[in-house]
């Protein structure tokens, strides 16, 4: 037998109620449709992850070995098809091993900028008042600084490493994403179906993390790759001037200032690691936006 519950001037049956909470909207089954920008990104994006992951078959020479009797070889030289770098170290293997870090750092730091974004955005739009306030005057002091310089600063704090660089470059980037998964948890926090679980008494933390979360999953997603290149252009951006990753360790970043010395005479130095960080963040970017791209035909 239907029953109505009457709260705030909005009447909901049980019939009506366990039909809105079970037809809530979910991740879009057409997500993963292909469309120009998720087939160039995923494509240079599964190019790139497979040429780090197989560094080790790809090239068998270690990327650290010095050896200056083959410094400055050129492009096609034997055993170093893209030749050496000032201090004869393989610039193939260097690549390929840095890519690994550069990689693994750009998205290392998306998922801990996302994963912050999403618990502090998802809580202050359920929340708001004062829980919204704070995180709202929080971002806005992290966006008084400039992004490279706060991501500086906090380095310069916490002291030049691979990791405190990707922790300093997601802690810079929190306003951006933080602003953008509150401001679409608001509106899914005023759907029919968070109202009906409200009134058939679901804590806080369910309608949080089963009702509000899976409606924003889709602009999560699309948002962790677009945030994932940027930021594998600031963790290289750290790298490039000594804050990031440090010798004899590689990544593109450290090999682009390496390479400084050299453009003139041995361009390839600088243009190798320049063009990977290129491919890798187009690649993002692009499959970022196709996903985006998916999820608005879904609405």
């Amino acid at each position: 037998m239907a029953w109505s519950i009457h709260a705030s001037g909005v009447t909901v049956s049980d019939a009506a109620s366990n039909t809105a909470l079970t037809a809530q909207p979910r991740v879009p089954r057409r997500l993963l449709r292909l469309n120009g920008y998720l087939l160039i990104g995923g494509a240079l994006m599964l190019i790139l992850a497979l040429l780090a992951l197989l560094a080790p078959l790809l090239s068998r020479v270690d990327p650290n070995m010095i050896n200056p009797a083959l410094a400055l070889r050129p492009l096609g030289s034997p055993d170093h098809p893209l030749g050496t770098d000032n201090l004869g170290r393989d610039l193939l293997s260097r690549l390929l091993y840095g890519g690994r870090i550069s990689l693994l750092s750009s998205f290392t730091a998306a998922l801990i900028s996302t994963a912050i974004s999403a618990t502090v955005g998802l809580t202050a739009a359920f929340f708001g008042r004062w829980i919204d306030l704070i995180a709202l005057r929080v971002t806005d002091i992290l966006m008084g600084f400039p992004f490279i310089l706060l991501a500086i600063l906090l380095v310069a704090a916490l002291g030049p490493s691979t990791f405190n660089a990707l922790l300093a470059v997601a802690i810079a980037n929190l306003p951006f994403t933080l602003r953008l998964v509150r401001s679409e948890a608001i509106r899914v926090r005023e759907r029919e179906f968070i109202t009906a679980a409200k009134a058939l008494g679901a804590g806080n933390s369910r309608i949080i993390w089963v009702h509000m979360l899976p409606n924003v999953l889709s602009v999560l997603i699309s948002t962790f790759f677009l945030t994932a290149g940027w930021m594998l252009g600031q963790t290289s951006a750290l790298s490039f001037l000594g804050l990031g990753t440090q010798p004899p360790t590689a990544d593109w970043g450290s090999m682009l200032a390496e390479s400084q010395n050299y453009m003139s005479s041995m361009p390839q130095i600088a243009m190798l690691p320049g063009l990977m960080i290129v491919l890798a963040s187009v690649g993002m970017n692009f499959f970022g936006v196709g996903l985006r791209a998916a999820a608005l035909r879904e609405k």
